[in-house]
């Protein structure tokens, strides 16, 4: 691929080992008393074999094989023992060049070091033969190796030499006398070599006459399966290559001759003419003056431009230096000049978008013109899937390395591989900077301090170089806060499933979640400069205050919040305590968070309460989401609050997976479903892709990723949950917008593995085919960037929990960090 920015840019051998240590007859604990050996070794001697032998190979046993390359003396690797003392030895594997082995002495039983067995190679002998064809009369002598000669009459056929040859030989047959009883002319096609078996197609074609019919064959692809000519309707000849060719029959003086066509190449496809291809042989000579000219075959070059913002970037494209192509926006191209089939096509990026805040990359962009070429791809990045870093395979254990500092005069630079690892429902914040944090989950860390992974952790890491599109060397991750063990002073104890927000201040907080002991309610602030926490409040698994000063949401997991322009967090739901309840449930509670203090906005306040859905798209004071999990959460540009899916209540109260749409008017203080159905784990309507439509709806799903665009349209990626006939990982795309869903990118199926495209090198290459693999409940970020064409915004997944490259095992827990760039 080009990269065109604005520069122009194994286990099984262990087992055998171990079974054969096994068998080796290495000495038990108990000795015999005696002091004599408990193992005794099987060997002899072998002779006859062939100088340069190679593969020959013996076997006792049938277990401990031993190469043999040469004659002479012979030990097995493995012994005997005293209490299996048998031996059996065989020939496992013939030698080449081909002899036949024999074995004296091969099977007994040892009290001793056995030194007796014999291998016998003979040389074996291969005949010499094949077939006469056109043979009318008497007198033909063939003759092998200049000296085994071979008289054959008619009417020919298959013949053998009476003398075999050596395996391994060179044999060369050639004609001794020629056929007198009429006179005939016959020559040798296969005729000389080196025997390794029989060889039987040797071809000797007799004529009546002398004179030979040929010619020149030009035009002819390298790429074609070939020609087949005839002569006078009957003597075939495939040509495969150009250049000169005879046909094998002789004709006399004063016969006619005429060559024809009767089989055009194939693959590509030709139609090749005869010129001079009939005529009377003289006895002036043979006839060499037939051309076949086969004309030159010509392929199209195109393929497809993707990513393109709008219709006027006014890109052009270019093969080869020099053929120019115009390409205003996406769509497929076909360059108008054609090329010769075996030639070269180079396609480039002669003039850059002007639209894209990105470069573009070109895949497919060179090869061999051997049929039209349809796959060239100009990505220009928009609905892309980049793998910017980690695995592409599951459970992997995290990776660190220190930044290295630079040097003087300053070192090459090395790409640092630091990576959290595998794991699910970590806490993400994405700083004023645009760089990444990512705290805890449950999964695997790269510190060997702790025994049991995978496990809850509370290790901070930051990502850095999201401004570069492309990467560079400054695109990686650090731990910033070593992990702590739970209940380090100034430090969150280790978790899963917390909610998190950046307020104005660049402050990231972190509230909530659960771990092996319990869950949690407690609030801290981290400073991403000093890096400090700071424990804000400090209740843990403790029950909701829901009246009063003091109001404060109950210990919890699996809530989702999102915070406003105004800096006030909304938070909902999740499985914890109520106002009351010494057990845990599923909550539909919604807070605010301004202020420094918390006000409980709607829902109930105790767990596990139904749905009450009234009529779709209808605001309605006693409309409520039913209590849930793992569901997500957008706010639109008029500060409302709204929630999709997740594990809850349906309107029976029965816990299931719902695809309910709801919206929380900050204005109004009512909620309204909007979209979905009320009844659980209904399928995906997908619809066709890249199209909005009133019938279109996600699956029901929880643990999904949610977004919103600079535009306010809200995305959905994966979870787990339902494709339009069943349930798994997903990883498909969803834009909400102007009141309808788009499947926008991704399978329509679940537990799809992923595909991850090219490896950051540290250049990641954005490619329209590349989607991770599906999951649910990754870290997830979204990062703004800008250049001259305007800010854009980017959504970015690490990890969580279904199928990496292979898609082997939905239960994988992940380390791959992606970075999508929708449409605008």
């Amino acid at each position: 691929m080009k990269l065109v920015t604005k520069i122009f840019a194994s286990a099984f051998l262990v087992a055998i080992a171990l079974y054969l240590a096994s068998c080796s007859g290495v000495p038990g604990g108990a000795g015999t008393g005696t002091g004599t050996s408990t193992s005794f070794t099987i060997g002899g001697m072998v002779t006859g074999l062939a100088t340069g032998s190679t593969g020959f190979v013996l076997q006792n046993n049938g277990l401990n094989n031993l190469s043999i390359n040469a004659n002479g003396a012979f030990t097995f690797t493995t012994s005997v023992t005293a209490a299996s003392p048998g031996y059996n030895v065989t020939v496992f594997q013939s030698p080449t060049p081909a002899q036949t082995c024999t074995v004296s002495g091969a099977q007994g039983t040892a009290t001793a070091n056995v030194t007796s067995v014999v291998i016998t190679c003979t040389v074996g002998t291969a005949s010499i033969g094949g077939t006469v064809t056109g043979l009318t009369g008497a007198g033909l002598v063939l003759q092998d190796n200049a000296g085994d000669n071979l008289t054959i009459n008619a009417p020919g056929g298959a013949f053998t030499f009476k003398t075999a040859i050596t395996l391994g030989n060179a044999y060369s047959v050639s004609v001794l006398t020629q056929p007198s009883a009429p006179a005939q002319t016959c020559i040798i096609t296969g005729g000389s070599g080196t025997a390794q078996a029989n060889v039987g197609n040797i071809q000797v074609t007799c004529s009546v006459g002398t004179i030979t019919i040929g010619g020149t064959i030009a035009g002819l692809s390298k790429s074609g399966s070939g020609v087949v000519l005839q002569d006078n309707g009957g003597n075939n000849l495939a040509i495969i290559t150009n250049g000169t060719f005879t046909f094998t029959s002789l004709l006399p003086a004063g016969a006619t001759y005429a060559v024809t066509i009767l089989t055009q190449p194939s693959g590509p496809a030709q139609t090749c003419t005869v010129s001079n291809g009939t005529g009377t042989t003289t006895a002036a000579g043979n006839v060499t003056n037939v051309q076949i000219i086969c004309p030159a075959i010509f392929h199209t070059i195109g393929g497809q431009v993707v990513g393109v913002i709008g219709t006027t970037g006014n890109m052009v494209i270019t093969d080869n230096g020099g053929d120019n192509l115009p390409v205003p926006g996406n769509g497929t191209f076909q360059f108008v000049t054609q090329i010769a089939d075996g030639s070269v096509y180079d396609v480039d990026i002669f003039v850059p978008a002007g639209t894209q805040p990105q470069g573009c990359v070109v895949y497919n962009f060179t090869g061999t013109a051997i049929s039209d070429v349809t796959n060239v791809l100009v990505d220009c990045g928009h609905n892309d899937w980049a793998w910017m870093d980690g695995d592409n395979t599951g459970n992997q254990k995290g990776t660190f390395s220190a930044v290295t500092p630079p040097t003087v005069p300053p070192a090459a630079p090395t790409q640092n591989a630091s990576t959290p690892g595998g794991r699910r429902y970590p806490a993400t914040w994405t700083d004023l900077s645009g760089n990444l944090w990512l705290f805890g989950g449950y999964g695997y860390s790269y510190d060997t301090n702790f025994p049991l992974q995978p496990y809850f952790f509370n290790d901070m890491w930051e990502y850095t170089g999201t401004q570069n599109y492309f990467g560079g060397y400054n695109n990686l991750w650090q731990v910033i806060t070593p992990a702590a063990q739970e209940g380090t002073p100034g430090t969150p104890d280790r978790r899963w499933g917390a909610v998190t927000w950046t307020a104005p201040s660049g402050a990231l907080y972190l509230f909530g979640g659960e771990n092996d002991s319990g869950f949690y309610n407690d609030l801290w602030s981290y400073n991403p400069t000093t890096p400090k926490w700071t424990e804000v409040t400090t209740p843990t698994q403790s029950n909701g205050v829901y009246t009063g000063a003091n109001a404060y949401p109950g210990a919890r997991w699996g809530a989702t919040a999102r915070i406003d322009q105004s800096g006030n967090l909304w938070l909902f739901g999740g499985y914890g305590y109520d106002v009351s309840s010494a057990t845990p449930g599923l909550l539909n509670d919604l807070w605010v968070f301004s202020g420094g203090t918390w006000t409980f906005v709607s829902g109930s306040t105790t767990a596990n309460a139904p749905g009450v859905y009234g009529t779709i798209t209808v605001a309605a004071a006693s409309n409520v989401p039913g209590a849930r999990q793992s569901s997500s959460s957008w706010l639109d540009a008029s500060g409302n609050f709204w929630v999709f899916g997740g594990f809850d209540l349906n309107g029976t109260g029965q816990p299931d997976a719902l695809n309910d749409l709801w919206e929380y008017n900050v204005t109004t203080q009512q909620w309204t479903w909007q979209s979905g159905s009320n009844s659980v784990n209904q399928p995906a309507v997908y619809g066709t892709q890249g199209v909005a439509a009133a019938t279109n709806a996600p699956g029901a799903a929880w643990s999904s990723a949610a977004w919103s665009d600079l535009s306010g349209n809200f995305w959905l990626f994966g979870g787990q949950g339902f494709d339009s006939t069943g349930d798994g990982s997903l990883s498909d795309m969803w834009e909400y917008k102007a009141g309808q869903w788009i499947w926008v990118k991704g399978p329509g199926s679940v537990s799809q593995a992923g595909i991850y495209g090219i490896q950051d090198d540290p250049i990641v290459w954005p490619e329209v085919t590349n989607n991770p693999g599906g999951r649910w409940a990754p870290g997830f970020w979204t990062v703004d960037n800008g250049s001259t064409y305007g800010p854009y915004r980017e959504f970015w997944i690490f990890g969580g929990e279904g199928e990496d490259s292979a898609g082997s095992d939905g239960n994988d827990l992940l380390d791959d960090l992606f970075r999508y760039l929708p449409y605008p």
